[in-house]
C-alpha cells in the first residue's frame, strides 16, 4: 500500500493524483465521518512518510525549554517516520525560568527529533499511526498542535497561546497512562496567565490504555470544531472538551520530548535533572502516518487555504476566519447634552469567527460610551469614540461633539 499514489478526493468525488510523488492511499474520509458529510484531506499537514518532506516539514525548529532539535534525529526509511532521543552533551542559550534570563553555553545533556508543519490549522480531525519508544521512564512521544505567543494582546480575554495534545506517551508514573491535554495563555484581570492541565483540571484529560504504547502501532486523534474537542484511541472516543480558548492557528507537531528522569519541572518549565543516563539511548518512536481532514460546509470540494466570503445562499466555513477589518458608523455625530448615539458596528468579513468587540472614549467627561456601543453626551467639548476587534485588532473611530 506504501507504494500506490496518494488520491485526494473533492467532495464531488473528483480524484486527482499528487503528480511526482509516491503516497499511500488515504481514506476519503477520516474514521469518524458520519454518512452524506463531506471531507477533503489537508496535504500540506499530512503525510505517509514515503519521504523525507522539508518543504511540508520543519525537522530543527526552534530549541525551547530543554528539548534541542537535530534535523539527523528524524529519519524517513520504509514508509515511516523516526523520531529519536540521543544522550549527546552539548551547549546553548537556555531560558532561566527562575531568575527571568537568558543564559549563554548552558550545559544540556540530550537531543531528540521533531517534525512541525510548515502550515498551520485549527479546526479539522486529525491522526497519527504511532508506536512508542521502548525507553521508560525519560522520553514522551507526542502528537500535538501549537501557536505562536502572541504578547500583543492585552485584553482580558484574549489569548495569547493555543495548544492542543492529541497524545502525550509513557510521560506518568505508569506506562499505560496517556494524556490528551489542553494549554494556553489568557489575559487575566490584565495579566497573562498560563493554563496547565496541573493547575486547570478542566485542562486535563487522561486515560489508561488497555495496552502497551511501546510495543505496537496504534492511532491517536483528535476532532477540533469551534464548539468542542473530542480525542479518540483506536477510533474509540475517550474524551471530550468545551473549545473555550483554542482557535488560533496552530503547527502540526510530532515529537519525542525529554520527561522525568531526565528533567525536574520548576518555575513553570523542564529544567535538566542531575541524572543523565546513557543506558537506554538512543530511543524512537516511529510513525506511520499523520493525516489532517477538513470537514466542508458548503459545496466546495477543494482544498481550503484562506477563507473567503460565501456567496449567496452559502453558509460560513467551519475554520477559522480572521477579521480583516470593522466598520462603525455614523463616522461623526454632533449632540446635546445626556442625548444617547447607539452606534452601528460592522465587523469584516460577515464569516469572522471572532465578531468582539470594545468601545472607549478619548474623554468619558465628555461622552462616555458603553460596553454595547451606547454612546452618552456628558459635557461641552470633543471626544473620539474608538472600537477596536477581539481578534486582530482592527480599529475605527467616531468623531463626537458635544454642544
Amino acid at each position: 500500500m506504501k507504494k500506490l499514489n496518494k488520491l485526494i478526493f473533492t467532495a464531488c468525488g473528483v480524484v486527482s493524483i499528487l503528480s511526482l510523488q509516491t503516497f499511500a492511499a488515504a481514506p476519503v474520509a477520516p474514521p469518524i465521518a458520519k454518512q452524506n458529510e463531506t471531507w477533503v484531506l489537508q496535504v500540506k499537514r499530512s503525510d505517509e512518510f514515503n519521504n523525507k518532506d522539508s518543504a511540508k516539514w520543519n525537522f530543527q525548529p526552534e530549541n525551547f525549554g530543554v528539548w534541542s532539535w537535530r534535523d539527523s534525529n528524524a529519519v524517513v526509511a520504509a514508509g515511516k517516520l523516526t523520531l529519536t532521543t540521543r544522550r549527546e552533551n552539548h551547549t546553548r542559550t537556555f531560558w532561566d525560568g527562575c531568575n527571568k534570563k537568558q543564559v549563554p553555553n548552558f550545559p544540556l545533556y540530550y537531543t531528540s527529533g521533531i517534525a512541525k508543519s510548515r502550515a498551520t490549522g485549527n479546526y479539522g480531525y486529525y491522526e497519527a499511526r504511532i508506536k512508542g519508544a521502548n525507553t521508560y521512564p525519560g522520553v514522551s512521544p507526542a502528537f500535538w498542535m501549537y501557536s505562536t505567543i502572541d504578547r500583543s494582546l492585552t485584553e482580558d480575554g484574549d489569548v495569547q497561546y493555543s495548544e492542543i495534545d492529541v497524545v502525550e506517551l509513557t510521560q506518568k508514573n505508569e506506562v499505560r497512562k496517556s494524556d490528551h491535554d489542553l494549554h494556553n495563555i489568557v489575559v487575566i484581570n490584565g495579566t497573562p496567565t498560563w493554563q496547565r492541565p496541573l493547575q486547570v483540571p478542566f485542562n486535563h484529560n487522561q486515560i489508561i490504555l488497555p495496552y502497551d504504547p511501546r510495543n505496537d502501532f496504534h492511532t491517536y486523534g483528535v476532532n477540533v470544531t469551534k464548539d468542542t474537542i473530542t480525542w479518540y484511541v483506536d477510533g474509540q472516543e475517550i474524551g471530550s472538551k468545551q473549545n473555550k480558548y483554542w482557535h488560533r492557528q496552530m503547527n502540526l507537531t510530532l515529537s519525542q520530548g525529554l520527561r522525568a528522569p531526565l528533567t525536574e519541572f520548576r518555575c513553570n518549565q523542564f529544567y535538566p535533572s542531575p541524572q543523565r543516563p546513557a543506558n537506554g539511548y538512543p530511543t524512537s518512536m516511529e510513525i506511520d502516518y499523520v493525516r489532517t481532514w477538513f470537514k466542508t460546509g458548503g459545496n466546495s470540494g477543494t482544498e481550503p487555504t484562506e477563507p473567503s466570503e460565501p456567496g449567496d445562499g452559502g453558509s460560513c466555513p467551519t475554520s477559522w476566519v480572521p477579521v480583516t477589518g470593522v466598520t462603525v458608523t455614523p463616522s461623526s455625530k454632533v449632540m446635546t447634552r445626556n442625548q444617547t448615539l447607539t452606534l452601528n458596528t460592522t465587523v469584516s468579513p460577515l464569516c469572522a469567527t471572532n465578531q468582539k468587540v470594545t468601545y472607549s472614549s478619548s474623554d468619558a467627561s465628555i461622552a462616555k460610551v458603553s460596553s454595547s456601543g451606547i454612546v452618552t453626551a456628558r459635557s461641552r467639548g470633543n471626544a473620539i469614540i474608538t472600537v477596536k476587534t477581539k481578534n486582530k485588532g482592527k480599529v475605527d473611530t467616531v468623531n463626537i461633539t458635544v454642544n
